[in-house]
């Protein structure tokens, strides 16, 4: 088996963790990298606990981060890549403290190790199930270039070459497709979907409302692709979101 390494952060996930740390232990990754974002509570102790109670033999890296990063627009965004850093495989796989993974997620390592794929994204189920699971697997089903998430193994050598630091600093969520679109300039990238479950989705309006700024700034779609997005995901403050953005830069330019 490759080695490969696993990046999580993690802020007050105490309840999550209980489900997640043994999809991630039993996958025996040669490297753990947990940034404990300031975490008041006993997520710590829980994974401390679980490594040894799962005799985890691997790297086991727990890193507190305390400090304000003021040039960072998005907190998620640097906390993810200092983890990254922290690697010393070039095969990572990246993790949520409410994300249950299928154990043949660390097959795909050979995947970005062995060809010219360098990044492979799976597919989440969420949980509850709803009608979004089933649109997006209609949708990568019919556009399997489409198809992407923020659970994913990449190489670092491919994110190394190919990712603006600068411009990550500036952007307001979806660090995960910014890292995903950098990587694509270069290299190819693939979806799949195995029966990963995300615990903790999602929907609220403020959440929909930065996908539509970040499918603007960061994925560069049309409004069309926008549109037909919202209306299949029933997220019309995404459409919002989308108009929004686009008119404050045409305002800035004009």
């Amino acid at each position: 088996m490759l080695p490969f390494s696993v990046v999580m952060p993690v802020h007050n996930e105490e309840d999550n963790l209980r489900y997640s740390l043994p999809s991630l232990f039993s996958l025996e990754p040669d490297q753990v990298i947990i940034l404990l974002d300031r975490c008041s509570d006993r997520s710590r102790e829980i994974i401390e606990v679980s490594s040894r109670r799962l005799d985890y033999k691997g790297d086991l890296k727990l890193v507190d981060v305390e400090e304000d990063f003021p040039d960072w627009r998005y907190r998620v965004a640097l906390l993810f890549r200092m983890g990254f850093e922290l690697s010393t495989n070039d095969s990572i796989l990246t993790m949520a403290a409410d994300i249950v993974l299928d154990p043949r997620v660390k097959n795909y390592v050979s995947t970005v190790q062995g060809s010219d794929v360098k990044l492979v994204s799976f597919g989440l189920k969420y949980y509850p199930v709803d009608i979004t699971y089933f649109v997006k697997r209609l949708v990568t089903l019919i556009f399997p270039a489409r198809g992407f998430s923020g659970v994913f193994i990449f190489s670092k050598k491919a994110w190394m070459e190919t990712e603006d630091e600068e411009a990550v600093r500036r952007i307001p969520k979806a660090q995960d497709t910014f890292l995903s679109n950098s990587i694509k300039k270069k290299y190819i990238t693939e979806h799949i979907w195995l029966n990963i479950v995300h615990l903790r989705h999602r929907k609220d309006a403020k959440d929909q409302y930065l996908r539509g700024v970040s499918a603007f700034r960061i994925s560069k779609k049309s409004l069309p692709a926008v549109f037909v997005s919202s209306v299949l995901y029933l997220s019309p403050f995404m459409l919002k979101g989308y108009v929004n953005e686009r008119e404050k830069v045409r305002r800035k330019l004009g």
